[in-house]
């Protein structure tokens, strides 16, 4: 790699250009698979995941309370919002640390992943006096991949350079500047994580992406299982979404994380179904939506919920009454807990509706980290738990296109 031109990577090697939009089952998921072989892996994975995310909220948290003022309170509710659900992600990785590493494959705006990562770490820096710059393209400019993982890539990548500004530090050098930029690379879209630390020597830019390598002490057995996996997880990651990820760096002049993107495909070399993430989270008024669930807390949820979106809502525990509802012509959609308690089960139930009422939608919940024992045919489309209201609207919305 050039020394004088960060952007300039490697040619790649003979990677798939199709990912798959929920867990990928080839490549990619090797690469996940492998570096998480272990249970000491993929715990300490998921507890560094959930340290970034559960810092940034209590940061931002912190801020509300302490100023009360309803700009900052505007800034701080999706970045809660959204830092909750990825816990509840990354929670679900200690079951299935390769199933939670699945990965979308959607069109997305860099930019806007950018000036995310940017405001969720703003705070965290300016506290380490530290200045997180973003320069973004005036115009979006678009990617292929999973904008979620884009995210998590990128924030492992602002925090390691932070720790680098704190090396160069102690070492006496002046620095304190993380800059994130948008830049084109020959077919792909270059996002750059620069920063003015102490650079990189080059028997640790040898090792940077091993598991567990790490240049920081250990001071306690919960940093132990954590220290050296953020870049590890970070390439493995890249790699799942088609994506490059390298460094270019030297000591004495800081470093250049440049994680490489894919280009948009065009319409004709999609070959995936309509994307759940991409519809509009809007019901067909007076949809008659069926919602199946033991859990008191969750059937009134969505009852509310689908119910000021404009759909009739009838919500039932049992599945007697769900066979008659669809007797009697009904029901448009449903909406099926996978577990319905002791002796009924939502995936068996979904099998016999694509039997009994085989144009009626089916969507199935779960919080189990795979549905791979029921039938695609059978099951519909699935929502994970936790799961975010407006994605059961568009699943909804495209079961019902679907029927």
């Amino acid at each position: 790699m050039s020394r004088h031109d960060p952007t300039v990577l490697p040619p790649l090697d003979a990677r798939p250009t199709t990912v798959s939009p929920t867990l990928p089952r080839g490549a990619a998921h090797s690469a996940v698979s492998n570096l998480l072989s272990g249970d000491r892996v993929a715990i300490g994975a998921a507890v560094h995941e959930i340290q970034n995310v559960l810092t940034s909220v209590l940061g931002w948290v912190e801020l509300a309370q302490a100023n009360r003022d309803p700009a900052v309170l505007d800034r701080a509710l999706p970045i809660v919002h959204r830092g909750v659900s990825r816990a509840g992600a990354l929670v679900a990785s200690l079951i299935d640390p390769v199933a939670s590493f699945g990965v979308r494959d959607e069109r997305f705006d860099v930019g806007a992943v950018v000036a995310t990562v940017r405001d969720l770490l703003d705070a965290r820096c300016a506290a380490a006096h530290v200045t997180l710059r973003a320069t973004l393209p005036p115009e979006p400019v678009e990617a292929q991949g999973d904008p979620e993982r884009v995210e998590q890539v990128l924030t492992n990548l602002v925090l390691n350079a932070a720790n680098a500004i704190q090396s160069a530090r102690q070492r006496g050098a002046e620095a304190g500047t993380i800059e994130l930029s948008v830049q084109p690379m020959g077919g792909r879209v270059a996002v750059v994580v620069r920063d003015d630390g102490v650079g990189i020597d080059p028997s640790t830019r040898a090792r940077i992406f091993d598991p567990f390598f790490s240049t920081r002490p250990t001071e306690t057995p919960l940093t132990a299982a954590v220290r050296g996996l953020g870049l590890a997880v970070s390439r493995a990651l890249s790699e799942a979404m088609g994506a490059q990820l390298d460094v270019d760096s030297a000591p004495g002049r800081g470093a250049a994380m440049v994680l490489a993107l894919r280009r948009p495909r065009t319409d004709s070399e999609m070959a995936l179904p309509l994307s759940v993430q991409g519809t509009e989270a809007r019901l067909r008024p007076g949809a008659r939506v069926l919602v199946i669930d033991d859990d008191p807390a969750i059937r009134e949820l969505l009852e509310v919920a689908l119910s000021l979106r404009g759909a009739r809502v009838m919500v039932t525990t049992e599945v007697e009454d769900a066979r008659r509802l669809l007797a009697r012509g009904e029901v448009d959609v449903a909406l099926v807990d996978e577990t319905l308690g002791e002796n009924s089960s939502g995936a068996a139930f979904l099998m016999e509706m694509a039997l009994i009422a085989p144009r009626v939608g089916r969507v199935l919940m779960t919080g189990a980290p795979s549905v791979d024992h029921v039938p695609s045919a059978a099951r519909g489309i699935v929502v994970r738990k936790p799961f975010l209201l407006d994605d059961v609207v568009r699943a909804l919305a495209v079961a019902l296109q679907e029927r």
